[in-house]
């Protein structure tokens, strides 16, 4: 649960119905022009039953558990955290006095509202503005302070929307291939991380997917080329994508996407891939309108790969307490329906910024599986893995999320600080929070990825590229164990620290490294056992294999 000063100060702002503009920072600011004449923004009615379902969340996913396996469905989870009747009527309503508006429910809990905008100003007692940044070029519709009503206030856990803001543009760690780099292709991976003894069925019962923002799209061109290149045993048809959903993804190649879509499917050839794109430029709502598809598909993919995050504090891209704390009830609620759900850990090391070290949020949330990043020592394939150095693999201690639905990380975790303190480097007291969620989870390789973009192979780097990775070994542990009969493996994390011994423990390099390569004052070393640069290390797929097969399982509904 969120427990910094900054959620108890937005509590008190909910409880005075006044929800205050964070600062602008970070090369923001008021630009000139009209601001737009649409706004677009969504209100989120309050659930109910969300403690129970973090509960079942962590039983069926535990492998100790007589419940590991039996996930609920979409309309069990619906059936827990329905809002009360009242609050929905409430807030439906409060919006219905805005004229000429378009409002659909995007959930049973979330009003999605598109209007006018001096429509929205008078409904929420606030003012609109164009902000621009300097030097990215990015802009954004902004609202000043907003008011909601005492009638509705009880009602409403978040307004969801008005302050947020864009990411900076995605800058992938890139090399030409002339560099001395190790180059990394789909068949590296498959040898280094010994991945074999999977037959893959193709079907539709076990899919997985990336989710792409910002701009990102892909290119299918780039995909068969790297199949036709890098996989040519592969069938023509495992370099298809087999969906797309959300906005038009598919387009002029990005780097990020292309990198996102090429390894999660390189890595597990066969397993049919979907494409989740949103082009809009407000993380948070970007964020809940993903998670919000996801509760509504009753046939969700099995595993979700996501390259993006913020190492730093939210509030600098408009991302309120609030808001955080509904995607994370969403995490938590596919959990329970047996989701994996994978995070890029961050490309900024530690994440000293002044005084702190900032971990990246949401692979930071106690409900995902945070991936880090490691090189391959001497920059030679097939050698020993430390930690990345072109840039800092994230990790470190959540200030917002603490261990309690962590449990059980809380051994290794402990394990790492009562024996790490005398390390170079090790951050002092005050700069992080040593009960918070800590992360990463894992790690794999993340240097020297060859992706082909618009026809051109490009040395792409960052926990981006290992992230979906192992993502697809995941995906191919759950084609094992649905052939055997069992479940597919849902959140991860208490059967992977359950199994340290099928991981290769990286006991080389620190991520007191920022993005650029260069040292940070301080950070966290790789040690023995779970570090928060590397997690519990690198996979050793055979050992992943036969301890998925040993977890057994029910593919029944749980019953409550």
């Amino acid at each position: 649960m969120l427990r910094s000063f900054a959620a108890l100060a937005l509590l008190a702002c909910a409880r005075a119905g006044v929800v205050h503009e964070p600062e602008l920072c970070c090369n923001w600011a008021t630009a000139n022009g009209p601001p737009s004449e649409v706004v677009r923004f969504s209100v989120l009615v309050r659930e109910q039953g969300l403690e129970e379902i973090r509960y079942i969340a962590l039983e069926v996913s535990d492998p100790a558990s007589p419940k590991y396996g039996r996930f609920l469905s979409k309309d069990e989870v619906d059936a827990f955290t329905a809002p009360r009747g009242e609050d929905v009527r409430a807030v439906a309503r409060w919006l219905s006095s805005l004229k000429g508006a378009r409002i659909a429910l995007g959930s049973q809990s979330l009003f999605n509202v598109e209007c006018g905008r001096q429509e929205a100003e008078a409904l929420l007692s606030t003012s609109f503005r164009t902000v621009g940044n300097a030097v990215t070029g990015q802009t954004a519709l902004r609202a000043s302070d907003f008011t909601i009503p005492a009638e509705v206030e009880a009602a409403v856990t978040a307004v969801i929307g008005l302050h947020g803001l864009p990411l900076p543009p995605k800058m992938r760690q890139t090399q030409s291939t002339s560099e001395a780099v190790a180059e990394v292709t789909p068949s590296v991976i498959a040898s280094t991380y010994g991945v074999s003894g999977v037959q893959v069925s193709g079907s539709a019962k076990n899919r997985q997917a990336v989710a792409e923002f910002q701009g990102q799209t892909m290119n299918s061109a780039d995909l068969v080329t790297v199949f036709e290149q890098e996989m040519p045993s592969a069938k023509a048809l495992d370099a298809k994508v087999s969906k797309f959903v959300g906005d038009v993804g598919e387009g002029t190649a990005q780097v990020e996407a292309s990198l996102d879509i090429q390894y999660i499917m390189g890595a597990a050839p066969g397993i049919q891939t979907e494409f989740w794109y949103y082009k809009s430029y407000a993380f948070c709502s970007d964020l809940k309108k993903w998670t919000t598809t996801m509760l509504a598909d009753e046939d969700c993919p099995l595993v979700h790969s996501v390259s993006y995050g913020w190492q730093g504090d939210l509030a600098q891209i408009g991302c309120h307490e609030a808001e955080v704390q509904a995607v994370d009830d969403d995490f938590a609620k596919l959990a329970a329906r047996g989701i994996s759900i994978l995070f890029a850990s961050g490309d900024t090391g530690s994440g000293l910024s002044g005084n702190k070290l900032w971990p990246s949020w949401p692979a930071s949330s106690p409900w995902v599986t945070a991936v880090g990043a490691t090189r391959f020592e001497g920059q030679t394939v097939g050698s020993t893995e430390m930690a990345t150095d072109q840039f800092g693999s994230g990790g470190g201690f959540s200030s917002s999320f603490t261990q309690m639905n962590a449990s059980w990380q809380t051994a290794a975790v402990k394990a790492y600080l009562s024996g790490s303190a005398s390390l170079e480097k090790f951050p002092p007291a005050g700069t992080f929070a040593p009960g918070g969620r800590a992360t990463p989870d894992v790690s794999a390789l993340g240097e020297g990825f060859q992706v082909y973009v618009n026809g051109q192979v490009m040395s792409v780097g960052g926990t981006s590229a290992s992230t979906p990775l192992f993502a697809g070994l995941v995906s191919l542990l759950n084609e094992a164990r649905m052939q055997n009969g069992l479940p597919q493996l849902g959140f991860l994390n208490k059967f992977l620290y359950a199994n340290p011994g099928a991981f290769t423990d990286v006991v080389q390099g620190t991520n007191a490294i920022n993005r650029q390569g260069m040292p940070f004052a301080y950070g966290w070393e790789c040690t023995e056992g779970w570090d928060p640069a590397t997690g519990l290390g690198t996979p050793i797929f055979g050992k992943l294999l036969a301890a998925a097969l040993a977890s057994g399982g029910k593919t029944t509904s749980l019953v409550v």
